[in-house]
């Protein structure tokens, strides 16, 4: 074991998933975050850890590391956790003859796909909306978490089990390979520090950020009341245009073209549809995506009503009843990368890149960059 001291700026999930590992490899850690608690985008999400919607080279290995330490930390914390799998939800013939695509392609590094009946469907989902649903898409991998609890948990157990320090409220403004600075003036020395944090890379490394090709994602997102019955994750059809996952399916062309002429204001405006159950039964409905360096932070009724839209051509629960609604946030590269991790100057490193995946990709990402990195 060697004695390096490392600092992690951020304690979002990509923050606690790169101290985790540099504490595995021997490193004494401290984590700074602005918050007194995580506030951004790693709790404005549906909690999904999500496999389904990885590509199946890179990123699917550590979705399913990443899982593997979610069920791990779930179970030693107690956090709540359900390994519920997913549904994907069809109404049209080419989605399903899209679905019978993927599960050929997949199913040697998928095992628990399944290609579900619309009596399937309805076993499994019980407010189903029976006049559209033609059939769906399983997969057994996905877990869901109640992020806006689960993130702030995490310290807790990695602090009782690591050499890892968390220090919250307190805002990084220098961060260097001898030491980090706070706003108030503490000091912690540090051989190597990991701003895993998309706000501090613009107040530490303005210059980095600025040329980097990164866009920022605005969502979009929903949350209901409890509704009677339990469901598992669920997606619809028109995440094939979203997930890297689904790149190869020969007719996503054609499927293109079908959705503008359908659904051009969910097109438009970046609509999937992503629903989450959390232990209250409550749901999450999402989501949108706006893309721009800087966003406007008026949430248009337009688009929550668009994501319903949707929501509804799928179940039948029709008079849902949302309480909250809120926009998230995340840092998405440009370039199609799934990751923006650079060494800035010696011993600086950015983690950060994921997308809209950090819950699904985090900490298999550190696990298998962070050794590499390092050497």
């Amino acid at each position: 074991m060697n004695n390096k001291r490392a600092s992690v700026v951020g304690a979002g999930i990509l923050g606690l998933a790169v101290a985790k590992t540099l504490a595995e490899l021997g490193y004494k850690v401290t984590v700074i975050e602005r918050s007194l608690n995580a506030r951004g985008s790693s709790i404005r999400n549906f909690g999904m850890v999500w496999p389904i919607g990885q590509h199946i080279e890179k990123q699917l290995p550590r979705a399913i590391k990443s899982r593997e330490v979610w069920m791990d930390l779930c179970e030693k914390g107690k956090i709540w956790n359900n390994p519920c799998g997913s549904i994907q939800l069809f109404t049209n013939e080419i989605e399903l003859e899209m679905a019978v695509d993927f599960y050929e392609q997949n199913i040697h590094a998928r095992k628990g796909l399944k290609i579900l009946s619309k009596e399937e469907c309805r076993n499994q989902v019980s407010n189903l909306n029976e006049l559209n649903i033609l059939g769906g898409l399983y997969s057994d991998s996905e877990v869901i978490v109640e992020s806006r609890e689960a993130i702030r948990q995490i310290p807790d157990i990695l602090s009782a089990t690591l050499p890892i320090e968390f220090i919250f409220g307190k805002t990084v403004i220098e961060a260097t390979n001898e030491k980090v600075v706070t706003s108030d003036g503490t000091t912690i020395e540090n051989d190597i520090v990991f701003i895993c944090s998309g706000f501090e890379i613009n107040i530490l490394y303005p210059d980095v950020f600025n040329n980097a090709p990164i866009t920022i994602s605005q969502l979009n997102m929903l949350r209901s009341k409890p509704i009677e019955s339990q469901i598992p994750a669920v997606c619809g059809g028109l995440s094939f245009l979203h997930y890297d996952a689904y790149s190869s399916i020969k007719k996503l062309g054609e499927y293109k073209q079908l959705c503008d002429e359908k659904y051009p204001n969910q097109v438009k405006h970046g609509i999937h549809l992503l629903v989450s159950q959390n232990q209250n039964n409550c749901l999450t409905i999402g989501d949108s995506h706006e893309y721009n360096m800087q966003n406007e932070p008026f949430q248009e009724i337009d688009v929550n009503n668009y994501i319903l839209d949707y929501y509804n051509e799928l179940f039948s629960n029709h008079d849902l009843q949302i309480t909250q609604t809120w926009m998230g946030e995340y840092l998405k590269m440009k370039d199609g990368s799934s990751e923006w991790i650079e060494e800035i100057e010696p011993g600086v490193f950015i983690f950060n890149g994921p997308g809209g995946a950090g819950m699904t990709l985090g900490f298999g990402m550190a696990d298998d960059a962070i050794p590499t990195l390092l050497r």
